[in-house]
């Protein structure tokens, strides 16, 4: 494919994500912005604004006038919006998770593979210069190695995000699988294979069908212990789109939430803190620490993640930097989690939960 030529996209989904994703491929130099799909026909002006057409559903774009497809839609039609993509021959961008549960993503991943077509996962904190850092500083033990992490995402969304969107209120719409799912890719992208995993959840903040807040503990493969404690429901700095400044509805804090601790130093992430002995030796409880920030660019992730899928689509790449597979992983964590919530009981790899393996 020509470089010169830019990729006729579709967004599928004018949503919350679903605009921004329409917002960046309308100012990516490698995009071209053709269709938005939305049965909302307030979304018309969008499309207006955005200089491209609108469609209230999918049957009404002839395939020959894309490439390729975001699916930004609710979690539950990402599979039903992947097949028809695949139908029409595009590659497709699909926001996480891949699917709303790990059988219909198993469908949609093997899809796409028989075929041999681009399928990227919207996991858009990988594209971070700060996520390849701390994998770096994790994968050649530069603070020793790695024992333990603890995580906090915590911010209050606003009743009209419920309003908007009344799914939200049920069972693939709270932040498991709306927002832990980031922390579960970024979880087992640095981590590696799950072994056990326990959780708890709670309804109790907003009253709807779908939990509000969870506590998590997650043992890996390799020894490393993480906690997780997440809520959609409380007012506070903590949330890795506050330490980024990656998204525009969540105000920028700059206050790292995670803290990963190993056994020569340990560091705050996104921010990249760094904790080690002050005069340089081993280090225990006795002695005194020093700290420094590792700089990384500050990129638009959403950006970079187009970029990338253009790549894909050209093959200029052939390595998805978020494959299918990798989406599953963390919808796995993610389902794993929802078990031992509802069960209770410590989910194993290769152990009671729906699903065996748990990566």
């Amino acid at each position: 494919m020509n470089r010169s030529t830019p990729i006729r996209l579709v967004v599928i989904g004018a949503g919350l994500v679903g605009q921004r994703h329409a917002r960046h491929a309308f100012e990516h130099p490698d995009i071209e912005l053709a269709w938005i799909v939305d049965p909302n026909p307030n979304q018309q002006a969008l499309a207006k604004e955005l200089d491209c057409r609108w469609a209230p559903d999918l049957d009404s774009v002839p395939a020959s006038e894309c490439q390729a497809a975001v699916i930004a839609t609710p979690n539950s039609d990402h599979l039903s919006s992947g097949l028809a993509c695949l139908e029409r021959n595009w590659a497709t961008l699909v926001e996480k998770p891949v699917a709303d549960t790990v059988e219909n993503g198993e469908k949609l991943v093997s899809a796409f593979e028989a075929r041999g077509l681009p399928l990227l996962v919207g996991h858009h904190r990988r594209y971070h210069p700060s996520v390849e850092k701390a994998k770096e500083l994790l994968e050649t033990a530069a603070l020793g190695n790695a024992v333990s992490a603890s995580l906090i995402w915590a911010v209050r969304k606003p009743d009209s995000y419920f309003q908007a969107g009344l799914w939200r209120r049920k069972s693939d719409g709270g932040p498991l699988l709306i927002n832990f799912i980031h922390e579960a890719d970024l979880l087992v992208g640095l981590f590696g294979p799950v072994q056990e995993v326990q959780a708890m959840v709670s309804h109790h903040a907003r009253g709807s069908s779908v939990e509000d807040s969870a506590a998590i503990n997650i043992r890996f493969a390799s020894g490393v212990i993480a906690t997780a404690v997440l809520t959609d429901a409380a007012l506070s700095p903590w949330s890795f789109e506050g330490a980024s400044g990656e998204n525009p509805n969540i105000a920028e804090t700059g206050i790292s939430s995670w803290r990963i601790g190993c056994t020569a130093g340990s560091f705050e992430f996104p921010a990249l803190r760094v904790w080690t002995d002050a005069q340089g030796e081993e280090g225990d409880w006795s002695r005194p620490l020093k700290h420094e920030v590792i700089e990384t660019d500050k990129v638009n992730p959403l950006h970079e993640q187009l970029t990338h899928f253009a790549s894909l689509i050209r093959r200029e790449s052939t390595i998805p930097k978020v494959s299918g597979r990798d989406g599953l992983e963390a919808l796995r964590l993610v389902e794993a989690v929802r078990t031992a919530a509802r069960t209770g009981r410590p989910v194993l790899a290769g152990g009671p939960a729906q699903n065996a393996n748990i990566v």
